[in-house]
């Protein structure tokens, strides 16, 4: 019996990563853990919809054209870690006004909002968790985002129109 070749093609609503076929079917990994070759994939019902539920198991050997790489397993772990850094930044960005019209910056629920503008109940504690957020993230996953210029620059913001 022939291998087939699959494509990792992205994750579906569900979270589960979707493989794809030369013939356009689809397949789910159901597996919680992030590893970089599957070892046992689901059939996709209906079988072009990466949406669609998972079937009954895959009886074939398979190939992963497109496996996970050890930085994409490593970055799925750290999703949780990038979703809180943003918030944050984003948060405190929004605080301080991120056009510099007053007019345009209000109209965002976040500008001079102390209860959802920041995380911490000052500036320099929303700031401090901000670095130490950003410190949790390994050097070679930092985000191009949110470098440490940028809470540098939010900082000199802060002290330049007396935030703090």
């Amino acid at each position: 019996m022939e291998r087939l070749k699959l494509q990792r093609v992205g994750r579906n609503y569900s979270g589960n990563i979707a493989y794809k076929d030369e013939k356009g079917n689809f397949y789910l990994d159901l597996n919680t853990a992030t590893n970089a070759i599957p070892t046992e994939l689901y059939h996709c019902l209906p079988s072009n919809d990466m949406d669609g539920e998972p079937g009954f198991p895959l009886q074939c050997d398979f190939e992963v054209i497109n496996p996970i790489t050890d930085r994409e397993v490593r970055e799925y772990h750290c999703r949780g870690r990038y979703m809180m850094l943003s918030k944050i930044y984003n948060d405190l960005t929004a605080y301080f006004g991120e056009t510099g019209e007053e007019e345009r910056d209000k109209q965002d629920f976040r500008y001079h909002n102390d209860k959802y503008g920041l995380w911490g109940d000052t500036i320099a504690e929303t700031i401090d968790e901000l670095k130490r957020r950003w410190h949790e993230i390994p050097e070679d996953l930092k985000p191009e985002w949110c470098s440490w210029e940028d809470i540098v620059k939010l900082e000199r913001k802060a002290e330049l129109n007396n935030f703090q």
